[in-house]
């Protein structure tokens, strides 16, 4: 077959060529014949035109100035009106001699032309005496070479038309040599076409005949017609195909009962074999249709039919949640009070599954026992943290839905347990258990991660909305409701900290999600008015920063890089320093000058702060040793030095050491000493009285307690805090700063001011009634090599009524 189209494509082409060089004789000689015509009708017919009409045009004025009478024609030149004529005429010939010349190329004609045009020039710009003679004799001579120029123009016009004759005949030749070539070759190339065709076509036919079976395609007769001889070979190949066909379908069938009946016997043999099986057993296809089960399933579960969908199967509602989440080993307990293992295999054949129900043995009740109570915390019955962790990983790795984490941690749980006691914090943590459980809904995984730290996975359609929201719907629901403990509501305030969008498959694993958790729930109990926080790469960062500064100040504990500033105690009634408050600062070598509102709190979340206040109590107590007589030394405790030190033992020590009389030290605390044992703590601090050391309520009037320890506890002084002094114009802070001035005298308490910055603030108060007080007004805080410039500075300020007023200053007993 390909042969055969490379031979038409090549007779095609060498017609093609044929007819296309045939057809550019043509057209170049029509190019040429119509080259022709035109300059016939250009540089013949037209200058032919015009030069005919200038002859005429010469003819008549030369019969015109030969028919002017004999007297006139001997006039020495011509008249006005005869010049005027024959200019006009002149100038209308030479108009048409010009455009002949236009049209005429550059040749015989065109140097004819030049010189008739010169001729009739001369004659039209004519100076002097013009007579008649002159005119007719040079009329004469310009009609002769005008008429010399037309036969000229006559001569090329001939020789033309001779050419455009030639150019047709040879046209003529060119279509007929074209169309006998192409007669010729065309039928050359159908003789040579039919001998090269009709054998391939008559071998395709032999060769049908034989894949057709033919017994001697040899000896069948062949027609002169090819194509028929082709038709009857195809036929012939199509009765044999539908005989074979009509053979196979024969054989089909015969062979189709066989097998049916092999199946058959196969699928009694399964039968046999499933019912034999004492286990219940069902095959799900991938739509949710049971195609199989045996005997002891269908016995297990009456009303199932085989063929029937699950979604139908009302009253076996557990049964088709197992098989539409596919079970791969879950131990459940059916209503009937059957409790079995459910197994669920994958089925390669329609995509569905083999469920397989194994019956639970003694030991596999009790291993199931044992698993659960090693997953489960004793005193909630929420999973703990060892299968919290486990979900949590499992989520994370081949996990089918996103979901976020939520850790929830009860504020001041200690609390709770020191004052109503451990079985009321038992009963609390169970509480808060089940509410979170309710709030987390079927989908959620609730665990107790630690003593009052609780985690939460949730998924599902919780998952789908902002885990913010979620973790507010906690916060709120606890702030609403109250939980009740030992038959009484008790408000419990929570923290809670929320990990979201995390994607099964991400890589992360469950230490990283973890530390996020434990990152966004330490942010959130900063917040006393806000304590929920949503974990982001931000808060990282600035945990990230917290852990530096928590290493770098373990170093510089190490490093000694801690140093003590003191401020004065002012007594402004004798105008002079009583005392001195010591005031730690950090210069760190990489950071500079830290802000004690910076380390501190971290020093106090560490525990880092016992260390370091024993480090403040020794080296005050040191310096302090070497002071006037009269100048006292006050020093602040941390609730973590009652916590994690024998802060007893440390004063006495330091005491010792230094030889620093105990009647000069005061120790200052703040009401948040007694939130977590307050009856522990008294005894501690009568143990410090003990000593000799005076004690001091810091910030008095911030809390809610104060007048009840002060009753509890016999403090020698009382602080007013700067937050009342700062804005004195206030009438609820008057009041307050009134009522504790009252307070102190009807206790004999002594009384200072703190955070006086102002001349009016110290008049104001000292009209109140108090005498000692503290703040920018008179010193910042200074380090230990400025206190002797601190008390002169002190005493002339007062001297000089820099503070407001002048005070007769009575003398330090020694300089410093």
């Amino acid at each position: 077959m390909k042969s055969i189209n490379a031979k038409l494509l090549i007779s095609g082409l060498l017609l093609a060529l044929l007819s296309g060089f045939a057809g550019l004789v043509v057209i170049q000689s029509n190019r040429s014949a119509a080259e022709i015509a035109t300059a016939m009708i250009h540089q013949g017919i037209d200058p032919l035109d015009q030069l005919e009409g200038a002859a005429r045009s010469l003819g008549d004025l030369e019969r015109r100035f030969n028919a002017v009478p004999d007297s006139l024609s001997e006039l020495p030149m011509l008249r006005t009106e005869e010049a005027a004529e024959l200019l006009t005429s002149l100038t209308e010939i030479v108009r048409k001699v010009r455009g002949a010349m236009v049209a005429l190329p550059n040749g015989g004609q065109g140097h004819k032309l030049d010189q008739l045009f010169y001729s009739i020039n001369r004659l039209r710009t004519s100076e002097g005496d013009v007579t008649h003679r002159l005119v007719r004799r040079e009329l004469a001579n310009i009609l002769n070479e005008v008429d010399a120029a037309i036969d000229l123009i006559r001569d090329d016009l001939i020789r033309m038309h001779e050419r455009t004759q030639s150019e047709r005949r040879t046209i003529d030749l060119a279509v007929m040599a074209g169309g006998a070539g192409g007669l010729m070759i065309g039928l050359l190339l159908i003789l040579y076409l039919s001998r090269s065709i009709s054998r391939p076509i008559r071998s395709a036919a032999t060769i049908l005949r034989q894949v057709g079976g033919a017994p001697n395609s040899g000896s069948h007769h062949q027609t002169n017609d090819m194509m028929a001889d082709l038709e009857a070979a195809i036929r012939f190949v199509e009765t044999v195909i539908e005989t074979k066909d009509r053979s196979s379908k024969l054989l089909k069938s015969t062979s189709a009962a066989h097998i049916q009946a092999a199946v058959e016997r196969q699928q009694n043999r399964l039968r046999i074999a499933l019912d034999a099986l004492q286990k219940p057993l069902c095959l799900v296809d991938e739509g949710g249709r049971m195609t199989d089960a045996n005997a002891a399933f269908l016995q297990m579960f009456p009303g199932l039919t085989v063929g029937s969908h699950i979604s139908s199967w009302t009253d076996h509602t557990q049964l088709t949640q197992l098989l539409a989440a596919r079970a791969q080993d879950e131990v459940v307990t059916f209503p009937d009070g059957w409790t079995c293992r459910v197994r669920c295999h994958s089925n390669p054949i329609d995509n569905g599954v083999i469920a397989v129900f194994n019956e639970l043995t003694n030991q596999d009740t009790a291993q199931r026992e044992l698993e659960r109570i090693s997953s489960q915390d004793s005193l909630t019955g929420l999973l703990n943290r060892d299968a919290f962790h486990h979900d949590l990983e499992n989520a994370l790795k081949v996990g089918e839905t996103p979901f976020f984490v939520v850790v929830v941690d009860v504020v001041a749980f200690k609390t709770i347990n020191t004052t109503l006691g451990l079985t009321a914090g038992d009963e609390l943590l169970r509480a808060v258990g089940e509410r979170l459980s309710a709030i987390a809904g079927p989908g959620g995984r609730v665990a107790r991660l630690a003593g009052d730290e609780f985690g939460l996975i949730v998924r599902g359609e919780n998952a789908v909305r902002a885990p913010e929201r979620f973790g507010r719907v906690i916060v709120q629901d606890f702030a609403r409701r109250p939980v009740t403990i030992v038959g009484r509501p008790l408000a419990v305030r929570i923290a809670v900290g929320v990990v979201p969008d995390l994607q099964p498959g991400s890589g992360l694993d469950v230490q990283t999600v973890m530390r996020d958790c434990e990152i966004a729930l330490a942010t959130a109990k900063k917040s006393a008015s806000d304590p929920f926080c949503v974990y982001a790469p931000e808060i990282q960062k600035e945990h990230q920063n917290r852990q530096d500064i928590e290493r770098d100040l373990r170093e510089a504990l190490a490093r000694g890089e801690f140093e003590l500033h003191f401020q004065p105690f002012v007594d402004v009634k004798r105008g002079c320093v009583s005392g001195f408050e010591a005031l730690v600062r950090w210069n760190s070598p990489t950071r500079g000058r830290v802000s004690p509102g910076v380390f501190i709190p971290i020093m106090e979340e560490t525990g880092l702060i016992v260390p370091l206040g024993l480090f403040v109590l020794r080296d005050a107590c040191r310096q302090a040793a070497h002071w006037p007589e009269g100048l006292t030394l006050s020093i602040n405790l941390s609730p973590r030095q009652f916590e994690g030190g024998d802060i007893v033992a440390d004063v006495r020590q330091s005491l010792a050491e230094t030889r620093l009389d105990p009647k000069r030290l005061q120790l200052e605390v703040t009401e948040s000493l007694f939130l977590s044992d307050g009856d522990g703590v008294l005894t501690v601090l009568n143990a410090l009285r003990g000593l000799g050391v005076a004690m001091s309520m810091d910030d008095f009037g911030t809390g809610y307690s104060s007048l009840g320890y002060l009753s509890r506890f016999p403090f020698d002084k009382i602080k007013i805090d700067q937050s009342f002094v700062r804005d004195l114009d206030r009438k609820e802070n008057m009041a307050i700063v009134r009522a504790v001035l009252g307070l102190g005298a009807s206790m004999k308490l002594a009384v200072i001011a703190e955070g006086v910055e102002t001349a009016e603030q110290m008049r104001v108060l000292q009209e109140e009634g108090c005498d000692e007080m503290q703040g920018y007004l008179f010193s910042r805080p200074r380090p230990a090599g400025d206190l002797p410039k601190m008390l002169v500075d002190i005493k002339e300020g007062f001297q000089q009524g820099r503070f407001g007023r002048e005070v007769n200053v009575i003398p330090m007993l020694r300089s410093v």
